[in-house]
């Protein structure tokens, strides 16, 4: 069963689940494998760290089908064409994860969650036929496309994500992803007999568009910024943006250190989002200050190798930096100029 997205942030990328039914035993239950608790102590930390547990868990097909309707969220259900053979393996493999050592597991967005357990399921317990090449596309690419109508959650993705996303993949990695997972196996073959006898759709809901204002677009926003940058030369503003860009630097620093996933490790955004800029932000106060002229010049050096770094697609990027980016140029341009004015070089 693949669910579509629903409101809330960690619900962008949809979900999978598998039912199952016997009606021998009046059986019919749904495997869960996308089951957390938001009562976790240190939930955010543990999650930005790679330490929040996942685990499978087990409802009624009633119940699941009518959490989803409550949340205005559509179930497209495809019966998979199983031998008994296949069938009874997945079965016991299911029983086996559910024992209560085996059920808890490490979430990792992009190469362990609910959707890359089921696929492992399906593929290591059925003999299925897949042509497995590159699709041209990259983590980061599919990643991006279920978030394309919630921008700022997207900035911060892209802002938090490193190199390791941004590398081409295949269609078996593509399957992380519900809609991926579903379009793909109704693709393949088992047993000589394509994988999915039929489609169902439950609680059909219309396409969601974007409800985001035009004006709170992020690119937006900063783009005006960039505007009243260029046209004002505010120390006070100076100080407050070079200041957040700072302390966003020393958190993505943080990160790159903390955590164990290995997708937000090698962030090439520290470049232009360093937390250098919090010495530089205290230290344009100050007149007459070598320092701060150098140290302009440091983080202007840094800024060309982000910018050589987009252009060669070491590491993807976001258009809403290109005016954060454009801003903190004009700042370090300003304050070397300053400099050479005042003959403090």
């Amino acid at each position: 069963m693949t669910c579509s997205s629903g409101t809330e942030s960690f619900t962008a990328w949809g979900h999978s689940a598998l039912r199952v039914v016997d009606k021998n035993k009046s059986l019919d239950i749904v495997y869960n494998f996308g089951l957390f608790d938001f009562n976790t102590p240190n939930f955010h930390l543990k999650f930005i760290r790679g330490k929040l547990k996942y685990y499978l868990g087990i409802e009624s097909t009633i119940n699941f089908y009518k959490n989803y309707k409550d949340e205005n969220r559509q179930i497209i259900e495809q019966k998979l064409n199983l031998s008994d053979e296949n069938t009874i393996k997945i079965i016991e493999r299911l029983t086996y994860l559910y024992i209560p050592e085996n059920r808890y597991y490490y979430y990792n967005f992009a190469k362990k969650n609910c959707t890359t357990e089921l696929r492992d399921l399906i593929f290591e317990n059925i003999d299925i036929e897949i042509q497995n090449q590159r699709i041209s596309k990259t983590y980061r690419n599919l990643i991006n496309e279920s978030v394309a109508d919630k921008q700022w959650l997207k900035l911060g993705i892209n802002l938090i994500l490193g190199t390791a996303v941004d590398r081409e993949i295949d269609r078996f990695k593509s399957m992380f992803i519900p809609d991926y997972l579903s379009n793909e196996i109704n693709k393949v073959e088992a047993n000589g007999y394509k994988l999915v006898m039929s489609e169902t759709i439950y609680n059909k809901v219309v396409q969601k568009t974007s409800s985001n204002s035009f004006l709170l677009n992020p690119a937006i926003i900063f783009s005006i910024l960039l505007i009243l940058t260029l046209i004002f030369n505010s120390l006070k503003a100076q100080f407050v943006i070079s200041s957040l860009i700072g302390l966003t630097g020393l958190l993505l620093l943080s990160i790159w250190f903390l955590t164990e996933h290995q997708e937000l490790k090698n962030n090439f955004n520290l470049l232009w989002c360093n937390p250098l800029y919090l010495l530089s932000a205290i230290l344009q106060f100050k007149e007459k200050n070598k320092l701060q002229i150098y140290l302009a010049m440091l983080l202007q050096a840094f800024i060309l190798g982000i910018v050589l770094i987009w252009i060669f697609k070491v590491q993807n990027w976001e258009i809403a930096f290109l005016s954060i980016v454009s801003i903190l140029t004009l700042y370090n341009i300003r304050i070397i100029k300053k400099g050479y004015r005042n003959r403090i070089m």
